[in-house]
């Protein structure tokens, strides 16, 4: 008799899934259909789903996570500690989920069981910053405290909305400038800035895009986005404009790094991947090529 594979199954139930378990049921439909025996396992608390991955998943033929952007970049943080190649999926069941959004995966949850069942774990690149891994962005200034500040009530029950409601605070609210030195292999940008960030993703905030021709997961390089200090509301105003509109020139700086050292006048907290990071003043950034078998 033929052994069954075995998947195993992360959910995060803070991410809206405790009122829609038909979704759960769906997706665990799929897999039991395409032959897997699968074992569930919700988290409880930050990083629970790190230990599980960690615990799990060199027992089983897949890893599948279902929540925000937040759940996978814990499983993956896991996967990565415990040098494991076992495939992991991703079903996007958060608020914006920007990195499915970037990797092109299907919300609704029957549709991406499918898509993890019937395709081949692609290599996917991650980012070291100071030591902690993130799949998508590492990002400092406007906007960026919406993304771990916003209530979780707030974002199931808005979505996307809960984001932007939080995120035009910042719009009004005194604008301090981020001091900092950043250092690449031949090159060094220094100023004063109110947004940075280091992407390997099309789309960062729901609001920021990057140009599909920019962006490749697997090519060893993340892309560095700086956007200057702006001198008054009407210089504000047209760098918005110009982030919409992907006018990446000016005042906007947009390169693609490997590595940089990150020095600032003080501590800043970060987001990594809609996660809170604590702020220090030196920062050191790597991407780590191949990282994990994704499933995109």
């Amino acid at each position: 008799m033929k052994k069954r594979k075995k998947l195993f199954f992360i959910i995060n139930p803070r991410a809206g899934l405790k009122k829609h378990r038909d979704l759960i049921d769906d997706a665990i439909g799929v897999f039991e259909s395409h032959g897997y025996k699968v074992g569930v396992k919700y988290t409880r608390r930050r990083a629970h789903a790190t230990e599980i991955a960690k615990e799990y998943g060199e027992k089983v033929d897949i890893v599948v996570c279902m929540g925000g952007d937040g759940t996978l970049n814990e499983v993956i943080q896991g996967m990565i500690d415990a040098d494991c190649k076992t495939p992991v999926g991703y079903i996007p069941a958060g608020s914006t989920n920007d990195f499915a959004t970037s990797l092109g995966l299907s919300k609704i949850p029957k549709e991406a069981a499918e898509f993890i069942m019937t395709h081949e774990a692609k290599k996917l690149d991650m980012g070291s910053f100071n030591g902690r891994f993130f799949a998508y962005t590492a990002s400092a200034g406007i906007f960026t405290r919406a993304s771990y500040e916003t209530p979780q009530k707030l974002k199931n029950k808005l979505g996307h909305l809960a984001y932007i409601m939080s995120g035009s605070r910042e719009i009004f609210a005194p604008k301090r400038p981020l001091h900092m030195k950043i250092e690449l292999d031949g090159q060094t940008y220094e100023g004063k800035y109110i947004f940075a960030a280091i992407n390997n993703a099309t789309k960062v905030g729901g609001i920021m895009k990057i140009s599909e021709d920019l962006v490749e997961f697997n090519d060893g390089v993340f892309e560095l986005m700086l956007m200057q200090y702006p001198d008054d509301p009407v210089a504000f105003g047209k760098l918005a404009y110009k982030v919409a509109n992907q006018q990446f020139n000016g005042r906007i700086t947009l390169a693609q790094i490997s590595k940089c050292k990150i020095t600032l006048d003080k501590a800043v907290d970060w987001s990594l991947d809609g996660e809170k990071e604590k702020g220090k003043k030196e920062v050191e950034f790597h991407v780590i090529p191949d990282a994990v078998n994704f499933i995109y």
